[in-house]
Order: C-alpha cells, then sequence, then structure tokens
C-alpha cells in the first residue's frame, strides 16, 4: 500500500497524479475498514478525501496551518500525520479522537467538534501571525452545513486585506441531514452557473491587451452580469469555484496556482463533493450513513420522536425546532407528518432558542431539541430571551451526560449546572422509557415556565412503568443504613451497584432536579447514616442545589454524611460511558465500594 510509506505529509511531495489517486481508495478503504469496526464519522471522510489529499500535497502542512470546522471530516488528515495506529483505535481508550485535538498531535492546530468557528478561528491566527512577521498560510476547511452558523459571517466580515488566508468550502449539500437555509439555494445557484472560474479565465484572457488595473475592473463588471454577486467577493474573498471536489489532478493545479495568490488577498475555494464518495451504501443515504452507529435501538431519543409525534397528532399548537440535528434528536418521524409544523434552523443554535421564544409568546408550543454539548452555545438567548419573559419552552437535551466515544466536544456534562441558575426552570431526568413518555407529555401541557428533560445517549429501559408524572420524587425501594438519591438514567447503575454489593438502601429516583422535592428527601435523609447523591453532570448541578438549601434550612449537619458523586473527571476523553463512569467513581463498582 502506498499509505504504508506516508508518515507525515511532506511524504505525498515525491508521488505522481496517478500514485495519489491510488493513495486516495487506499485512504477510502481503511476509513470504512475502521468505522465499521469502532464506530465514527463515515459519510462526510469519505466525500473530503480528494481535498485533502491535494491540500496536503500543495501545501506545507508541517508549516502551515490546517483548521477544520466540524472535525469530523478530519479522518484522512490524521491518517496523513502519522496517526494510523492510532486511528486503528479510533474513538477508543488511547486510539485517536474522532475530531481535530492539539493535546493529540501537532498537525492538529484547533480542536473542532462544534461547527461555523474555523474561520474566526483561523483569522484570529493570521493576524498573529502578522503581527509576529510570519508568512505561512493559514487554511479553513468547512462543510456547507457550517454556513447556516452565524459565526462564519461574523468572521467573513473582518476576513478583507488578510493575506495568506484560503478557505476551503466542502460543499456536499449537508449538514447531517440536507443542508437547509438560503445559503443552500445560494450555493446550488452558484453550481448551476458553472461559471465562477471559467468566466474569469474566459474574460482574462481577451483582455490581455488592456492594462491589468483597467482589465479588472472590465472583468469584474462582466462577470457581476454573466453570474450576478458573489456574497463571498463581497466579504474581500476573491472567489475560486464551482470545482469537481474529486477531480484530484485539477484540484491540485488549482490549489498551485491559489497558494501563490493567496499571498496577496484571501481566497476562498468552492468544491462540490459527493457525501460518502466510492462507497454505494453511503452514496445511496448519506443521512443515515454520515456515521457508524454502534449503539443500541430504542434510544431515549427514539422515544421521544413517537411520543412528540402522537401528541402532534392531538395538539395542532405543538412544534418542534432543531439546529441541524433532525435525526440526531428522533424528529425525522415528526419532519415527515409534520412539515409545516417542523422547524430545522440550520447550524445555529441561539438563533434556534430565540425563534422558539418567538412561536411561544405567539401560543404555540415549542419543542427546541438540541444535543447537550451544542446547547451550551445558546446560553444568552435561554437566559435574555426565554427565562426573562418566562417562556414555556420545552427543551429537549439530548446526548446528556457522558459523552462516550464522542469525548470532550460533546460532553454533556453542563447543562444542569447551566440551567439550574435560572429558579423558574423546570429540569427533568428520566431513568427509564415510562418517564420520558410521561414527562414529555407532561410539558406540552405545562404554561407555568420553561421546561427541560435531559437523557443521555443510550437505550431506554422500560423496566420502570409509571401510570403519571408529577413533580415529584418517586420511592424505587425502601431500605436502611444508606439513601441513593439517583438523577436520571444512573438509575441503572445503581441498581447494578445494589445488586453487587447486596445490600438494601432506600433508592430515590429525583425524577426532576429543579425544583427538587426535598418533602420526600427530608422524610428519609434523618434515619439514614449515609446519603449519596449521584448525577451525570459536573459539580453545581443538583449537589449545588441541595447545598444551598440545607444551609438555608439549617441543615448542615446533614451535610457531614451526604456524598456527591458527580463528573469530577472533565473533560472526559473518548471512550466508553462505563470507564467515563469509573474515571470518575461512578461506576456499578464505585457505588456498589461506598455502599
Amino acid at each position: 500500500m502506498i499509505l504504508d510509506g506516508i508518515s507525515k505529509p511532506s511524504d505525498l511531495k515525491s508521488l505522481s497524479i496517478a500514485q495519489l489517486t491510488e493513495l486516495c481508495a487506499e485512504l477510502r478503504s481503511e476509513i470504512i475498514r475502521i468505522t465499521k469496526k469502532n464506530g465514527g464519522h463515515l459519510g462526510s471522510n469519505l466525500g473530503a478525501i480528494e481535498l485533502i489529499v491535494a491540500i496536503h500535497y500543495v501545501f506545507d502542512i508541517e508549516t502551515d496551518r490546517l483548521i477544520f470546522d466540524v472535525g469530523h471530516q478530519a479522518y484522512a488528515h490524521k491518517l496523513l500525520t502519522g496517526r494510523r495506529e492510532m486511528m486503528e483505535n479510533l474513538r477508543t481508550e488511547n486510539g485517536a479522537s474522532g475530531f481535530p485535538d492539539p493535546a493529540e498531535s501537532e498537525y492538529d492546530h484547533f480542536i473542532a467538534g462544534h461547527a461555523s468557528t474555523s474561520i474566526s478561528a483561523s483569522l484570529g491566527m493570521a493576524k498573529a501571525r502578522d503581527l509576529d512577521g510570519g508568512n505561512y498560510k493559514v487554511l479553513s476547511f468547512l462543510g456547507d452545513g457550517s454556513l447556516s452558523g452565524g459565526m462564519v459571517y461574523e468572521a467573513m466580515n473582518n476576513v478583507a486585506g488578510t493575506k495568506n488566508f484560503i478557505v476551503i468550502l466542502n460543499d456536499n449539500q449537508m449538514s447531517i441531514s440536507e443542508s437547509v437555509g438560503a445559503m443552500k439555494l445560494y450555493l446550488a445557484k452558484l453550481l448551476a452557473s458553472r461559471g465562477g472560474l471559467s468566466v474569469r479565465r474566459m474574460i482574462s484572457k481577451s483582455l490581455t491587451f488592456l492594462p491589468k488595473k483597467i482589465s479588472r475592473k472590465i472583468e469584474n463588471c462582466i462577470k457581476a452580469v454573466i453570474q450576478g454577486n458573489n456574497i463571498f467577493e463581497e466579504f474581500g474573498f476573491q472567489y475560486v469555484g464551482v470545482l469537481d471536489g474529486h477531480d484530484l489532478g485539477k484540484l491540485i493545479k488549482i490549489f498551485t496556482n491559489i497558494r501563490d495568490v493567496a499571498t496577496y488577498k484571501p481566497v476562498l475555494i468552492h468544491a462540490i463533493t459527493q457525501k460518502g464518495k466510492g462507497y454505494a451504501e453511503a452514496e445511496r443515504d448519506a443521512t443515515r450513513m454520515h456515521g457508524v452507529d454502534k449503539s443500541k435501538k430504542n434510544k431515549y431519543s427514539d422515544v421521544f420522536g413517537k411520543t412528540i409525534v402522537q401528541l402532534a397528532e392531538k395538539d395542532k399548537k405543538i412544534v418542534c425546532i432543531t439546529a441541524a440535528m433532525k435525526t440526531g434528536t428522533g424528529l425525522l418521524e415528526f419532519s415527515e407528518k409534520f412539515p409545516e409544523r417542523f422547524f430545522d434552523v440550520g447550524i445555529a443554535e441561539g438563533h434556534a432558542v430565540t425563534f422558539a421564544a418567538g412561536m411561544a409568546e405567539q401560543g404555540y408550543k415549542a419543542f427546541v431539541c438540541i444535543y447537550s454539548t451544542f446547547l451550551q452555545r445558546a446560553f444568552d438567548q435561554i437566559y435574555h430571551d426565554i427565562v426573562l419573559q418566562n417562556l414555556p419552552v420545552r427543551f429537549i437535551i439530548d446526548k446528556a451526560g457522558f459523552p462516550g466515544a464522542d469525548g470532550k466536544t460533546h460532553a454533556g456534562l453542563y447543562d444542569i449546572s447551566m440551567l439550574q441558575n435560572f429558579p423558574q426552570f423546570v429540569i427533568m431526568a428520566p431513568s427509564g422509557k415510562a418517564e420520558l413518555e410521561n414527562m414529555v407529555k407532561f410539558a406540552s401541557c405545562y404554561e407555568d415556565a420553561p421546561t427541560a428533560i435531559r437523557f443521555p445517549k443510550a437505550e431506554a429501559s422500560d423496566v420502570f412503568p409509571i401510570s403519571e408524572f408529577l413533580l415529584k420524587s418517586r420511592v424505587v425501594s425502601e431500605g436502611h443504613t444508606t439513601l441513593i438519591i439517583s438523577v436520571g438514567d444512573m438509575l441503572k447503575t445503581v441498581l447494578d451497584a445494589v445488586a453487587i454489593s447486596e445490600k438494601h438502601p432506600t433508592i430515590i429516583d429525583a425524577r426532576v432536579i429543579q425544583p427538587f422535592d426535598f418533602e420526600t428527601f427530608y422524610k428519609f435523609s434523618d434515619h439514614h447514616e449515609k446519603i449519596i447523591f449521584i448525577e451525570e453532570g459536573i459539580w453545581g448541578g443538583l449537589s449545588d442545589l441541595v447545598t444551598e438549601r440545607l444551609f438555608a434550612d439549617g441543615k448542615q449537619s446533614l451535610l457531614n454524611k451526604t456524598h456527591f458523586l458527580n463528573a469530577s473527571k472533565f473533560p472526559p476523553s473518548h471512550t466508553i460511558r462505563n470507564t467515563q463512569l469509573a474515571l470518575s467513581g461512578m461506576s456499578a463498582n464505585d457505588i456498589a465500594k461506598n455502599l
């Protein structure tokens, strides 16, 4: 294999176009094999291979800076930068992360687990380089889905005049699902014209007899008439496109030319690629094959998806909003049955929250469905646009808790401590399928304040059937010596711990984190020698609420026998959830020892 001889980007420099083409095929095979074994992002990486190989061939990646936007496109980059052995254990302990990470390699210059950040970060690096008197290139590699995020435009607003600055737009018309919004249509318009590069060449050749300054003005006028104004050029880029992102020979030729042009002004290269390229199953269904998911079915998100469809059939005021996560948050069926009540706003979490606030103000029951790690990006909108007006927006917080193989960029450990800052927020956490169903029904009818339901990316157990849901804790079992208050899905782990220890503690399922049911807690707390709170989040969540209340109620003495088990080891590395629990002392064995 040609790949056997590649340990650093400069090893590509001696290869012929034919060898580089073969290298692309080998990378494709490796990525398919590795993701089938370990899980991970498949379709996005297969589509980006030729672009990444061309970048590593043309540019000096050992000196230049390559910054990814949504790092799930970076697998080929990792394989070309000395991490082939680590990639064998992708997304597992001691293996490669699923995203770029400077702690992993000198070739990764910025963490990229979220979207729409690369131009901002790259621009900051470019300006720092200029202040230091450097002249290396800074490259941003972003997918078209990232263009639905507002940070991209905030950054482009400051790009004009920046030298040695290149943006490669990998346009596959997809984020996870199909890209949405006006920018998707605009990129399609550029593609339909097929004129960016060809028109510029044609005009330039025909005006060679004129002075360069005059020919450039005429060229821009003619191109504007034929092609219309180009938004990227209005931001100060020289736009190059639309290119075939899989034609390696042409990519290398154009990248080589652009390498010199970028010395004088910022350049944006627009390339069309096919998500899942080279793997028939991924080409046919790019959304489903965006990633290989090795987790079990009947996840909490699946339960939510079915429940919200049932409720929406009876209640026409229910609407669902997501930020480019239609499939991941269980909304596929809802989007198909109620397209007029489904809103995918793209990778724009802040907009999603304020948009929901507007709908709630008009009397609609807005469910905002976002992963925990991405909800952090909308903290200001939650406070300013929802909390201050006490609007009954319903938040469905998926992937809450330890992130498993996705690692630290997707850690859902901060939502409890974030939302508990707002006393009127009702924060719920189901321990199983029936609880989640009832919580969603409750939230759909609750109009007094905003609500949130958080759950992990895990199978929703059906062993705790419940007929109704109230803002009260549930006593699972009554025992002696030890009182355990379990939050959400951690109840499964608690029951495993009890089985291991053969002890008989009192177990309370804290279905509602805020307002916490102190009445039930106080009923049992005085009669036990030890109290253990277990929550899948950092300090500052329920542990903080309870500590504050105990002082307020003059029950400081309870703190002497109270233990809080939470995510002490953060940010978590990429490994299985059980290992992450163990690293924080929260595994079933750890809890059994506490008992």
